[in-house]
């Protein structure tokens, strides 16, 4: 109960600041809740308590790989049915469970922007839990996609108005394409093939960083290969505090992670996410960074943003780094 009221408390403060806001783009309501945070909707609270709400838990409160503190991907919040009223309807990432036991197999629904927006809704129906669970481990990943895209687009339409053209012009004039990037932040270094962004404050500091190489062949996306790259980069261009002290890619403790992504902007990307951390210093902080090749100009390109904040969390703040990487768009010829 105490859960609950603590939700319809968060949800009527997130509706009333939504309602002082213009509605989205859509026409639809401006979308509701918490970064990263998911609301699952049951039948029942044995739905929520059994094998079904633990699948979800496992899954989608796993830790954020890379980062220096445990910090869960995603957050939950729970109701039943009886209860999934139009105030909670605007949250932005809903999962609905069903089960019938009339239904031949197991299904998933999805729909977009349905009752708010940005907003993804997806209702998993089955005759039974081992046929819901089932399917839900089977595409469970691609939910995680739907929900990182819904909370990237939340975060660009707060950064959009307050959009630096300056910097996006600056960014368009080196590379061929421009990113969101809001105000704070200042170009701290600006090379043929490099670009340093930063926005400091008094024990934070949050950067975005772009660079290219010549593209020769595919072994450059190889985890190796993109690594070296970037240790060759930061060393020569990001000092650190000492002398003799230079931004590295921490791969001993926390290995890079590098993945595939199929939703990134620029066409075959990859996503390499890690920790990186200051040769002969001890500063260090979580960083993802996006690889490409770009054809109309022969060269591997990377977009990638980092973090530092000694002993605080550091999850949200990234998302809002990587929404600025996925909010490249190349400029037209």
């Amino acid at each position: 109960m105490k859960s609950y009221i603590k939700l319809v408390a968060v949800v009527l403060l997130a509706c009333l600041m939504a309602a002082c806001a213009e509605n989205t783009r859509s026409g639809k309501d401006r979308s509701i809740g918490g970064t990263s945070e998911i609301l699952v909707v049951t039948q029942n609270v044995d739905q929520w308590n059994g094998r079904i709400g633990d699948s979800i838990r496992h899954f989608f409160l796993d830790y954020q790989y890379g980062l220096p503190q445990p910090e869960s991907r995603n957050e939950l919040s729970h109701v039943n049915v009886s209860a999934f009223s139009d105030l909670f309807k605007k949250q932005k990432n809903i999962i609905e469970v069903e089960i019938n036991p009339s239904l031949e197999k197991a299904k998933a629904e999805t729909a977009e922007d349905l009752w708010a927006a940005p907003q993804r809704y997806v209702k998993i129906s089955a005759p039974d839990v081992d046929s819901w669970v089932e399917l839900f481990d089977s595409q469970k990943e691609v939910y995680q996609q739907w929900f990182d895209k819904v909370e990237r687009a939340r975060i660009l339409n707060v950064f959009r108005p307050t959009k630096d053209d300056n910097i996006a012009n600056a960014i368009a004039k080196r590379f061929g394409f421009t990113l969101i990037v809001p105000q704070g932040f200042f170009i701290a270094k600006d090379e043929p093939d490099f670009m340093w962004l930063r926005k400091e404050q008094e024990r934070s500091s949050a950067c975005i960083v772009i660079f290219q190489t010549p593209y020769k062949d595919t072994v450059q996306f190889s985890t190796p290969s993109l690594v070296a790259m970037r240790d060759m980069m930061m060393q020569q261009y990001i000092p650190g505090p000492l002398e003799g002290s230079y931004m590295a890619t921490e791969t001993e403790f926390v290995p890079p992670m590098v993945t595939n992504v199929k939703d990134y902007p620029a066409g075959y990307t990859m996503e390499m996410r890690g920790m990186w951390r200051v040769e002969n210093d001890f500063m260090g902080g979580p960083f993802v960074s996006y690889t490409f090749a770009d054809s109309r100009t022969g060269n591997l390109v990377t977009v990638e943003g980092y973090y530092y904040e000694p002993n605080q969390k550091k999850r949200n703040q990234l998302l809002q780094l990587e929404a600025i990487a996925y909010s490249l768009r190349f400029v037209e010829e």
